[in-house]
């Protein structure tokens, strides 16, 4: 996690973030970077939660060509942020054995970087002499009244990064943000992959062409105004005050993190106390051995 995210997620007193991996826990198995505790939202009003969270990305900037049906040919700027699937699959079966909450692959949004990318981008395509490019930035120039094909790849990179982040943040309800920062993102939703992570063949991918997995950020952080958002809707619905929750800690019969009661499972690996509502709530616990 980098220290910028740390620091602002920790300056809220509803989060806590704990380093994981194996010089922390002395584990061999692959782990999360961070464990993320949120509690007490909502002046105390919801639960405790746990999140395993990850940032181990790719980032893929790539300049998608085509041609409009009036002729025009086009350009856009567009970035892809790919998980590998097979780590995060390997970091989900921690999180499952000890009973988080869920997983949360946290990506980086900044505009500098977006735009400054693309327009050498496309000045690199401009004076290799690709036809498509030269074509469209000229067109630009001349269109916009622009003094310089720099600034038609400016205009572009500016163009593509504002229409992508304003489709975001109608998204994910966040209007008066500016939507750059961390967007930390479950990976699963109901016990299915949340809806608009893409699939292929070795990763898991995020577009931001493809908004709708957004709406179900879980934690938002605004690197602009230092703010922490957190997705109201995403998170419990249990109208329960902190006190509440603190006391069914006591009961060993009562889930902590919902409220409903406890069953006793059998499998063959041994014996534990699972939540009666699963699998809306994952919690559960290991009976202490003899």
């Amino acid at each position: 996690m980098s220290n910028e995210l740390f620091e602002t997620l920790t300056s809220n007193i509803h989060f806590n973030v704990t380093e994981m991996g194996r010089k922390t826990w002395n584990q061999n198995w692959m782990v999360p970077e961070n464990l993320i505790t949120i509690v007490g939202l909502k002046n105390g009003k919801k639960p405790v939660f746990y999140y395993g969270h990850t940032e181990n990305y790719r980032t893929n900037f790539v300049l998608k060509k085509g041609t409009s049906e009036n002729g025009n040919k086009y350009i856009n700027a567009r970035v892809y942020f790919r998980f590998c699937k097979d780590t995060i699959v390997e970091k989900e079966k921690y999180v499952v054995a000890n009973g988080f909450n869920g997983l949360l692959l946290g990506i980086k949004i900044g505009k500098t970087e977006f735009i400054n990318t693309f327009k050498s981008m496309l000045l690199e395509e401009y004076k290799r002499g690709d036809e498509h490019t030269i074509e469209v930035l000229e067109r630009m120039k001349d269109r916009n009244v622009f003094e310089s094909v720099e600034e038609s790849a400016q205009y572009i990179a500016d163009r593509d990064y504002n229409w992508l982040i304003g489709r975001l943040k109608y998204k994910g309800k966040l209007f008066n943000y500016s939507g750059q920062g961390y967007w930390l993102l479950p990976l699963k939703t109901q016990m299915e992959l949340t809806k608009g992570f893409v699939e292929e063949d070795c990763d898991l991918t995020i577009d931001l062409e493809n908004t709708e997995v957004f709406e179900n950020y879980l934690i938002y952080v605004d690197t602009v105004n230092s703010v922490v958002r957190y997705n109201g809707e995403r998170l419990c619905t249990s109208g329960y005050s902190l006190a509440e929750e603190l006391k069914k800690h006591n009961d060993e019969n009562t889930c902590p993190w919902c409220g409903e009661k406890l069953r006793l499972i059998r499998t063959k690996k041994g014996e534990f106390l699972g939540c009666s509502s699963y699998p809306t709530c994952l919690y559960r616990r290991f009976l202490n051995k003899k």
